[in-house]
């Protein structure tokens, strides 16, 4: 692949080819963990169109970003989201999309033929009142006929898995669910953004268990190369993804991602809101220069929020990892 010659890189030597997109802050359940992806609803002044988005896929693409994730809030509950993966499509090869799946039967079969390649799914549990705990009312069913219609629908489909006091004794479950239907799982433990501290000690677990057993069970085990996350092989070929955001300097120093507001801002990382660009006047005025020099100014202020020693910080952005 050629490499754009005004590439994005970081002064801690990452190069910078994602970005994860908050296309709205409105969504259908009230998960109880929920961070909001580090964003204030306060401070934001409106959603950007589907063809405001077209236009930082545009820009983005020319320098060097290659991957779009759509995240929220819930991104379904814009009845415009096919128009918005439709107007990035036609500039990023690999789009994504983070959703509940509540309405992902509905919008499926569009979003496929739009050009998305994938969906990452949140199933947090597969016992029906624990999920309606945890999501606060939402239905089981719609997102399980959700994930088949994607199925069904030529989606490549990625479990989320949010493991909490409420449901880590699910693991062997969900992990059952995913090798049943192919679908690739990523477990996640809960980070202290967004919600109070005496919510994060009641509902944080610790991911040993679900690692001992997938270490047993695993047929490969290696470090994949974005964020060094530990990827287990198992027999049924999916493969699962352990992410411990917190405290993690491993998983910092291979970070290449900038994330955007709803409104078009620039985050440099979840855990720094402060270290923000405000992009959304570029992107309003079809301002070429003006966007890219926003990109740049938020490439320069990333740093990893936790570090290793520079020397180690080195080594691992520049070792690939098979």
């Amino acid at each position: 692949m050629r490499i754009p010659p005004d590439s994005l890189v970081d002064r801690f030597g990452r190069p910078v080819n994602r970005l994860r997109i908050s296309v709205t802050l409105r969504c259908n359940h009230a998960c109880i963990f929920c961070h909001r992806e580090g964003i204030s609803a306060s401070r934001v002044e409106g959603e950007l169109s589907a063809d405001d988005l077209g236009f930082v896929a545009e820009v983005a693409s020319s320098l060097g970003i290659v991957d779009f994730k759509l995240t929220g809030g819930e991104p379904l509950v814009r009845d415009d989201i096919v128009d918005v993966v439709s107007a990035i499509s036609q500039h990023i090869k690999d789009v994504s999309l983070v959703t509940n799946a509540s309405r992902l039967k509905k919008f499926a079969q569009g979003l496929a033929e739009a050009g998305l390649g994938r969906v990452n799914v949140s199933l947090h549990s597969l016992r029906e009142g624990v999920f309606r705990r945890i999501t606060g009312g939402g239905s089981l069913s719609d997102v399980l006929e959700g994930i088949e219609a994607a199925i069904d629908a030529g989606l490549k489909v990625k479990l989320n898995y949010l493991v909490l006091s409420l449901n880590a004794g699910e693991f062997r479950e969900i992990i059952d669910y995913a090798s049943g239907i192919g679908a690739d799982l990523n477990v996640i433990e809960l980070i202290p953004v967004g919600t109070p501290p005496n919510v994060y000690r009641e509902l944080h677990a610790e991911l040993d268990p679900v690692e001992d057993y997938l270490r047993r069970q695993a047929v490969k085990v290696w470090l994949a190369e974005f964020q060094n996350r530990p990827t287990y092989l198992m027999p049924s070929g999916i493969k699962v993804y352990v992410i411990k955001g917190f405290g993690n300097p491993y998983l910092c120093a291979r970070c290449t991602r900038l994330r955007m507001t709803p409104d078009g801002k620039l985050q440099t990382c979840i855990y720094r809101p402060d270290l923000t660009v405000d992009a959304r006047d570029a992107i309003l005025r079809r301002d070429v220069d003006g966007l890219k020099k926003a990109f740049r100014r938020a490439t320069e202020l990333r740093e990893p929020y936790f570090k290793l020693a520079r020397e180690m910080s080195s080594a691992l952005i520049t070792t690939r990892r098979a």
